[in-house]
């Protein structure tokens, strides 16, 4: 799945199509609802059932953008999402992002009992996130990420014999008529998601930086990042992929902030041709 060359775009312009996975109170629906409400140009989210689903939109044209979640406080980073931006040949850009907490709910059958459970089924992040409270509240169940959504999840959970539990929203579990075992089974976990486009838009003034690169273990990305705190910019987190082609050497995904301008950035950044940006926007 690789883009084309992005195409100009009226970036001013409003009620703009937004991307997410699954459907109606899935986690990552409240979170491009998140976003809709922060950001003015979009307008409209439309609903793909898978991730590949989603890119494959945003590369055809169908949605303006893509809102996938990058990171979270407990499941860490996204490994999928973070490849798409930090490989060499990406030309996907990250235009926004937005927090949102997931407040994981165990849902099941309607009459069944949680001591009936014996396996328990969601999405990546929902179940990563929950993973110590299902092993330490239901010790003797299985557990599986689904490749889908947490709407499949529940529906699964709806169609089964009461043996079956998903982690969703509690408005999942109130929109399927399921019951709620448990409520916060993630431990107060929060994602952090994107907008990403194929799109290069950068803002004059950003406080929100991403950055991209392959670098070694000669010291460039120590001198890299020197340079954007001098163009006004600290790191904030990195995320670090092994190329498999060179020990110590690593695709990187940097999150900086602080206050500045993109000239400043674009010049801190001229030196180093395996970098790229990748990201420059207000939050």
């Amino acid at each position: 799945m690789q883009p084309g060359p992005p195409e100009e775009t009226d970036v001013k312009k409003t009620g703009l199509k937004l991307g997410s996975l699954g459907g109606a109170h899935t986690f990552g629906d409240q979170a491009s609802k998140n976003m809709l409400r922060e950001r003015p140009e979009f307008g409209e989210i439309v609903y793909y059932q898978t991730v590949e689903e989603l890119y494959d939109a945003v590369l055809r044209g169908e949605v303006f953008a893509a809102c996938p979640p990058e990171q979270g406080s407990r499941a860490g980073y996204l490994p999928n999402q973070q490849a798409l931006i930090g490989a060499p040949d990406s030309r996907f850009y990250v235009i926004a992002e937005t927090t949102h907490a997931y407040h994981c709910s165990l849902l099941g059958k309607p009459g069944a009992r949680i001591t009936d459970i014996r396996h328990v089924i969601g999405h990546t992040g929902s179940v990563t996130q929950s993973r110590p409270w299902i092993e330490a509240n239901l010790p003797d169940a299985t557990i599986e990420i689904i490749h889908t959504n947490s709407r499949v999840a529940a529906r699964t959970v709806l169609e089964g014999d009461g043996s079956v539990a998903s982690v969703g929203t509690p408005e999942m579990g109130r929109d399927f008529g399921l019951t709620e075992f448990a409520r916060d089974i993630d431990g107060g976990s929060v994602g952090n998601y994107w907008a990403v486009t194929r799109e290069k838009i950068f803002d004059d003034a950003p406080t929100r930086l991403v950055v991209a690169g392959r670098f070694g273990d000669d010291g460039r990305l120590s001198a890299l990042i020197v340079a954007l705190a001098g163009a006004g910019y600290t790191l904030a987190t990195v995320c670090t992929m092994p190329t498999g082609e060179a020990l110590f050497e690593y695709d990187y995904v940097l999150r900086l902030r602080g206050a500045g301008t993109l000239q400043a950035v674009q010049a801190a950044l001229a030196p180093y041709p395996s970098a790229r940006l990748a990201g420059a926007f207000v939050r």
